[in-house]
């Protein structure tokens, strides 16, 4: 492994205001603040040390917030300085006594902070919902920064709080690893191959190596290949520290290792005697978890120790909004319990994957509605509808998509898209086996969807999914297994394209896709709302999920074209056929054009034109009308009805 250091000494540091001495607490709030979450005795003098440094590198206000196991969730109180009681619990005590050593009230302050000291506060908060109540305080104190410790040990049940906290808060969001009582941040290490992560990693490294009159030390580690490695490497952490707005100085060394294992090597600088290593969260993953858990013990004990923190950015504008959103949902909708959310996955997982009862009832109810579409049957229909397994992979999606859970995403794809082929199959096969003169009524209704068709498969998705989570309304499924039809279209395509109606499996075709995609995310929208939803924080990894939105309501805007014209189209074709038979009429006496209707007579479609007037019109009109419907583009059966005005006097 060869490196290649290089310091930078290009700027003259930037100037400070002079020291401010004294504790303030509470203090007046700036903008910003700087929150450290301390959980516990043990990182409470640690982590309210590192708050206070970060606080005053960055020019914020310190806010303390120490949590306390409650009954109920309560008002978070303000620890006056000087004035704590005596039964303080001992993590607030320490972290009173540590800030006011820090500001000189104690014991003198570390050397070599030419910074002004940080105006400081410490909150007491009882809670039963840690995650909760410290993202509520990191709103209400305007926090940019926000420090939680990592605890050495895991926790018995599910994520720690700094975990969640890690993933789950707005701000830039450090979770630290502490080595000792960290005693200066004189000597910082951020390993970086860009990102914005890493940007803020950076930053912040720079600020507090510049507060404390020590150095940063930017590491990149490029792979050895060829001769201009190094160079490139050099290029490569140029960039990342003009993408963090890092000016090269002389607080600030930029060091380029070139090695095959890059954990290797950052572990293997970290050795040379830094106080603290900072990781960008994407350098996520393995390696943030190997430097993590594996550094030697004699790097992490005592008070010369290296800590270690991992920096996450700010969540975007959308995230924020995102979360934002997600709160006032939990307020405002009943979420489901947590054994609901396990029933509910469990249900659809299983419903979900392609096996012989679902090939057996995909087969039973297409052939059902092939039978009762061929008969002009609705009732027979409605019950192929009951049969018919493909609503629950539909929803399957919804919930794979609100998750972020590709497997359970591919399965539900896997048995949608061979239920289609399937019932296509049968409806080809029926359609050849029974011949038509005509399409019947049953057939021609799904093909000729519209937008009114996409609403009520959104809704039925919404319904569906609102039914499943919550047990007791279970009853209701049925009822939305009718309303959003999925067979029928399917068998209607394959009747069709048996027949030679292309324009009308077309259609029907159409019918299908709008009804899977609006159902998906009708499913999609209440899932989310009721709280099932994906782990804080992994949308970040899972940008397909963004990807899969994103394409849905493409398909969405897609379908919206054909949907709307035809609907415009069937308004405007009956506008037409008013407006001639009206011309038609203005030369007659005494008849009227009260409406145009289509109706079905033994299974095929019929127009009925109804006239108004004092006797029946001759059959010589009544023809002429039934060419003027047929000139304008009408059903080629036309029926003319009179109605007889007579008056009384």
């Amino acid at each position: 492994m060869r490196s290649t250091p290089r310091r930078c000494d290009r700027s003259p540091p930037r100037p400070h205001p002079a020291s401010r001495p004294g504790l303030a607490v509470p203090a007046p709030r700036s903008e910003m603040s700087v929150l450290a979450v301390v959980t516990g005795e043990r990182e409470a003098m640690g982590l309210t040390r590192l708050g206070y440094r970060f606080a005053r590198a960055l020019e914020r206000d310190l806010v303390v917030l120490c949590l306390e196991a409650g009954e109920a969730d309560g008002e978070a109180r303000v620890v006056a300085a000087g004035a704590a009681p005596a039964d303080l619990a001992p993590a607030p005590a320490a972290a009173v006594a540590e800030l006011e050593r820090l500001a000189g009230d104690g014991p003198a302050p570390d050397p070599g902070l030419p910074l002004p000291a940080p105006a400081v506060e410490v909150r007491l908060l009882p809670t039963r919902s840690p995650l909760a109540a410290v993202l509520a305080q990191v709103a209400a104190v305007d926090a940019d920064y926000v420090l939680v410790a990592k605890k050495d040990a895991r926790p018995r049940r599910g994520a720690s709080l700094a975990r969640k906290l890690f993933n789950a808060s707005p701000a830039h969001t450090v979770l630290v690893r502490l080595a000792g009582d960290l005693g200066r941040c004189a000597r910082v290490l951020v390993p970086t191959a860009g990102g914005p992560h890493a940007a803020v990693a950076l930053s912040l490294g720079e600020r507090l190596a510049r507060a404390e009159g020590g150095r940063l030390t930017a590491l990149l580690v490029e792979p050895p290949a060829g001769e201009l490695a190094a160079e490139v490497g050099e290029r490569l952490l140029a960039g990342a520290l003009a993408e963090a707005g890092v000016e090269t100085g002389p607080h600030v060394d930029v060091r380029v290792e070139l090695a095959e294992h890059r954990t290797e090597a950052i572990r293997k600088v970290a050795q040379e005697g830094y106080d603290l290593l900072l990781l960008g969260a994407s350098n996520a993953g393995t390696l943030r978890q190997q430097l993590f858990g594996t550094l030697p013990n004699r790097l992490l004990a005592g008070g010369e120790g290296l800590s270690v923190a991992a920096v996450r950015s700010r969540f975007s504008l959308v995230e924020r909004i995102k979360a934002r959103l997600g709160r006032w949902l939990d307020l405002t909708v009943p979420q489901m319990s947590r054994e609901d959310r396990i029933g509910l996955y469990e249900t659809l997982e299983s419903g979900s994957r392609w096996s012989f009862d679902f090939m057996a009832l995909i087969s039973l109810s297409t052939a059902i509605a092939t039978l009762g579409l061929l008969q002009s049957s609705a009732a027979v229909v409605i019950g192929a509808m009951l049969v018919a397994p493909l609503m629950t992979p539909i929803l399957g999606a919804g919930l794979a998509l609100v998750q972020g859970n590709l497997p359970l995403l591919r399965r539900a794809a896997r048995a949608i898209g061979w239920g289609y082929l399937i019932a296509l199959a049968i409806g080809l096969g029926g359609g050849f086996l029974v011949p038509l003169d005509a399409l019947t009524p049953e057939l021609l209704a799904r093909g000729g969807p519209t937008l009114l068709d996409m609403g009520v498969a959104f809704f039925s998705g919404v319904a569906a999914a609102h039914c499943l989570g919550r047990p007791g309304l279970l009853a209701a499924l049925p009822g939305v297994a009718i309303a959003a039809a999925l067979v029928p279209p399917i068998a209607t395509t394959g009747i069709s394209l048996a027949h030679g109606a292309r324009a009308n499996a077309g259609g029907a075709a159409l019918l299908f896709g709008t009804n899977v995609v609006a159902i998906i995310l009708g499913a999609a929208a209440t899932f989310y709302a009721a709280g099932v939803r994906g782990k804080p924080g992994a949308s970040r990894s899972q940008r397909w999920v963004h990807w899969a939105f994103g394409g849905l309501l493409a398909v969405v805007v897609v379908l919206a074209i054909p949907l709307a014209a035809g609907m415009r189209g069937q308004g405007e074709e009956v506008k037409a056929l008013e407006r001639a038979l009206a011309q038609r009429l203005e030369t007659v006496r005494d008849v009227a054009l009260v409406g145009v209707e289509e109706r079905y007579d033994g299974g095929r479609p019929v127009l009925e034109v109804t006239v108004r007037a004092p006797a029946p019109i001759p059959p010589a009109l009544a023809r002429e009308l039934a060419q003027a419907a047929g000139a304008a583009g009408a059903r080629p059966r036309v029926r003319v009805r009179t109605e007889v005005a007579v008056e009384v006097e």
